[in-house]
């Protein structure tokens, strides 16, 4: 019987190490938002600029798994969700239209991760993503964008286009937040940002240097007070 225990404790094992080491083998490397020296944060929000179509193309992507994105128009008045599109494996690299939305429209950038799911982006799926963390089933914002005028504007009609970058794992696979999984360029939209720093703006951490010094002073006034 212990024989029977041991092989299936062994079996458990060699499954756990092997998807283990499927999610470890997903890391990926390639362009970043902050690649071309740019300053890149998570958007507080995105909003159509004018009445009419938002628009998207697929940019770039660094990424074994296969994503898609959507885009929700959150107006209760003019609410629409498009289809999932812009497969980052595929062939159509767009444009395509996403919807029409009113200008102010409050939008939101969704990413599925295909596969690590059975069904395709199903609604309960636990693996979509979004750049409005309460879109997201880690609450937390899977896109970033550059702040600094991150935008194009057509000449044509002078509607601006912002290239999304956006991320396709939470932390439970150890996501290693490079946001370089899909990048979609999106027309006819505005960016705002608060004042939440990305994982790419985290404050930096004292050197050893200052952390010496400040450990001598903190030493020092401690003997002062003791010879008081």
């Amino acid at each position: 019987m212990w024989r029977f225990e041991v092989l299936i404790t062994s079996l458990i094992l060699f499954v756990s190490l092997c998807a283990a080491s499927a999610v470890a083998d997903t890391g990926d490397s390639g362009l970043l938002c902050s690649t071309y020296g740019a300053n890149c944060a998570n958007p507080t929000q995105i909003t159509a600029q004018n009445n009419g179509n938002i628009t998207g193309s697929l940019y770039y992507y660094s990424a074994d798994f296969y994503d898609w994105v959507r885009v929700i128009d959150t107006n209760p008045n003019n609410s629409w969700t498009s289809s999932w599109t812009l497969f980052n494996h595929g062939q159509n690299n767009g444009p395509v239209v996403f919807g029409s939305a009113l200008k102010g429209d409050v939008l939101v950038v969704q990413l599925c991760d295909q596969t690590l799911q059975f069904s395709f982006c199903s609604r309960s799926s636990n693996y979509i993503y979004g750049s409005d963390p309460r879109y997201s089933v880690d609450g937390k914002s899977h896109a970033l964008v550059n702040t600094q005028g991150g935008g194009t504007v057509s000449l044509k009609n002078s509607t601006q286009t912002w290239a999304i970058w956006m991320e396709d794992l939470d932390d439970r696979w150890k996501s290693d937040w490079d946001y370089n999984e899909e990048d979609v360029t999106i027309s006819n939209i505005t960016v705002s940002f608060g004042s939440s720093s990305s994982p790419e703006q985290d404050a930096p951490v004292p050197e050893p240097a200052s952390l010496s010094l400040l450990g001598s002073g903190l030493a020092a006034w401690l003997l002062r007070k003791k010879l008081a």
